[in-house]
């Protein structure tokens, strides 16, 4: 019997997670072991029916707090060595997986990295160096840009998004999410989905609150439209309601629904600083415009390429406004180019061809 270890440290790459977790189950010659960090995976995995171990099971050390990334480490280590597992799976190679995935390489346990962002200049800590056997990246877009930065190429292989393959498959139901958010079917739904400040101070807080408050402002006395805040997981919610305190006009809400690509599916246009929803806009072919107002203008080639309409000074924010509210149109060809580049062959099968590698890395 071959075992496989898939450890997470965060409910939104649990949630990744979870296709390749189910497919591996499914086989009888696999022993897997999930192994979580935090309250919130806990919760998920029962949710998902999903067999587990908690990190504290591999140490007699209390964690001061639930997301204890200082304590984790160690625990982790344990783990590796007790399981011994034939292949240890990860998302990026942020915190202590950098160690987690040094510890493999040193113990010559084969370890592959899934994709789980958009890399960038801020959040390229999570990406290189790239000590791991194998990354498997989303499409070329991401692959050049971390060869660039020095990861192997031999290294990188292009299997497209997993979560994409959901995206494309979508058919919300828009009578069902109105009833869900109180929101009025008839009318255009602008979704922003927002972001806290990540890596790199980005978006930084007065970005942030430009594009929040820009754009209910100029959306105000517009009776056609509802304007939706999905704000991001990692983000407060209280934070960016009492942006909108005071503001004229009620046709925006602020709402953390619980499937943020159904939502984008259902909704008429998109707005967004960087978020990796970009991506899921483009794919489903949704209007869509791109606040950055920072130096590094692009940190998608959606911009460039037709795709998008950027935003690039809190002065444009309401003319983009609207040129995208006026009919915003991007060409087949645009889109289809702009898919395959991001998400590899953009055909609904990257889960299949990621099992296919790992499969194959386990000698099953």
């Amino acid at each position: 019997m071959k075992e496989i270890l898939i450890f997470t440290y965060l409910q939104r790459h649990l949630k990744k997670m979870f296709p390749i977790i189910d497919e591996i189950r499914k086989n009888s010659d696999i022993v897997l072991t999930v192994i979580l960090m935090t309250q919130e995976e806990q919760a998920m995995a029962v949710e998902h029916d999903i067999e587990y171990k908690m990190l504290d099971e591999f140490t007699e050390k209390k964690r001061l707090y639930d997301f204890d990334l200082g304590w984790g480490l160690e625990p982790l280590i344990n783990a590796i060595d007790r399981i011994n597992p034939d292949l240890f799976i990860a998302i990026e190679v942020n915190y202590i997986l950098r160690n987690a995935i040094r510890y493999c390489h040193e113990k010559k346990i084969k370890s592959i990295v899934v994709q789980h962002g958009a890399p960038n200049k801020y959040s390229m800590h999570a990406f290189v160096p790239f000590e791991g056997d194998l990354f498997l990246a989303w499409g070329a877009f991401s692959g050049d840009v971390l060869a660039k930065r020095n990861m192997p190429k031999e290294k990188i292989i292009l299997t497209g998004g997993i979560p994409f393959d959901r995206t494309l498959s979508l058919v919300p139901d828009r009578n069902s999410i109105s009833r869900i958010l109180s929101l009025d079917p008839g009318k255009k739904w602008i979704l922003f989905t927002t972001q806290g400040s990540g890596s790199g101070n980005m978006p930084t807080p007065d970005e942030i609150r430009s594009g929040v408050v820009e754009t209910a402002e100029a959306l105000a006395n517009n009776e056609d439209v509802q304007l939706i805040y999905q704000v991001h997981p990692s983000q407060n919610i209280d934070l960016v309601t009492e942006l909108l305190d005071g503001l004229s006009g009620g046709n925006c809400m602020v709402c953390r629904y619980r499937d943020t690509e159904e939502l984008i599916s259902a909704s008429d246009a998109m707005i967004t600083f960087f978020s990796t929803t970009a991506i899921d806009a483009v794919l489903l072919r949704k209007p869509l415009m791109l606040i950055n107002l920072s130096d590094d203008r692009d940190f998608f080639p959606f911009v460039q390429r037709g795709a998008a309409i950027g935003a690039y000074e809190k002065e444009d924010i309401r003319p983009s406004l609207d040129r995208l509210m006026s009919g915003f149109v991007c060409s087949d060809e645009v889109y289809e180019e702009l898919a395959d580049y991001i998400n590899y062959k953009n055909d609904g099968k990257a889960l299949s061809r990621v099992m296919d590698i790992i499969y194959k890395n386990m000698g099953v």
